[in-house]
């Protein structure tokens, strides 16, 4: 176990998780291994393939062995009910992503993992963002928190129906530090939020990309300056206030770093389940992550 305490956060962002894949490979080369992987939606996944022991290499086959017909089917059923009843139905079954599950990753080492996996789901009913981590992480506990609204039907967990994590916590820091973690490293599915200096939209179809790129960084950022915040309020300011102790607090010692992609994905890369996708993202979040780990040396 690393002295500082290493926490992996894994945002969802659909087929975009490939990029997660990429990034793995380059931390497994580098040897950094996190003590806490936080995952939501698609980084659930992620959290959980890598918690359950997959190499870099396996989750990397696993991503570009994908197709949109492992993953989901769209329903006419469904489709139907809504034009014809007005009742609310998912556009897809995830049965295919439920078998994808049970196949590729193994629940007995994901839950007898050294590492502490956390991922969240969000309780329809009240409104509660649960998160929920192993010894006690199931399939349920997976599609809940990859279970994205109007795409996906929720999934039941003791009664009540859930919906993805990211609805409420795309990017699940706080679990890692609440556990602990000091040596945070966030990997976002998005440009927006990186070092990367966006221009404005020019048009209508980029300003909506715009917003579900704001979309998926909200919560990011709400922690990250809530953390800064924090810092600054405990930061000692006279010799008293130190003697006083103003300055302990559990955000102090938090050091957060980003890996996100440096160029707009498009909107329709959320669902594009292609093996040339991923291809490309594995190989973009392999060359963001050198990049991060050689500035940073």
């Amino acid at each position: 176990m690393n002295q500082t305490k290493r926490a992996l956060v894994l945002s969802g962002g659909g087929a975009r998780g490939a990029y997660q894949a990429g990034v793995f490979r380059c931390l497994e080369e580098k040897k950094w291994k996190p003590d806490i992987i936080c995952g939501t939606s698609v980084g659930a996944i992620n959290a959980c393939a890598i918690g359950s022991g997959l190499l870099s290499h396996e989750l990397i086959n696993l991503w570009l062995d994908l197709d949109k017909k492992k993953v989901m089917r769209y329903s006419i059923k469904n489709a139907l009910r809504e034009l014809f009843r007005s009742e609310y139905a998912p556009l897809a079954d995830t049965e295919p992503l439920s078998r994808l599950i049970r196949k590729k990753l193994n629940f007995n080492n994901l839950n007898e993992s050294e590492i502490k996996v956390v991922i969240s789901a969000v309780n329809i009913l009240t409104s509660e963002l649960r998160f929920f981590e192993n010894p006690n992480i199931h399939i349920e506990h997976i599609l809940a928190s990859s279970a994205i609204p109007l795409f996906f039907p929720w999934q039941m967990i003791d009664g009540a129906p859930y919906w993805d994590g990211g609805v409420m916590a795309n990017t699940p820091i706080l679990p890692a530090i609440t556990r602990g973690a000091e040596e945070i490293l966030v990997i976002l599915l998005s440009p927006v939020g990186g070092n990367v200096l966006m221009q404005a939209p020019h048009n209508k179809a980029e300003a909506l990309e715009r917003l579900y790129e704001l979309y998926l960084l909200g919560s990011y950022k709400n922690v990250e300056q809530g953390i800064e915040f924090q810092k600054e309020l405990t930061r000692p300011k006279t010799p008293i206030e130190s003697l006083l102790g103003y300055f302990t607090n559990e955000f102090k010692n938090v050091n957060i770093r980003v890996i996100a992609p440096k160029e707009m994905l498009g909107l329709g890369s959320f669902l594009n389940f292609s093996r040339d996708q991923a291809e490309t993202l594995i190989e973009r979040g392999y060359k963001d992550a050198l990049d991060h780990f050689s500035q940073t040396s």
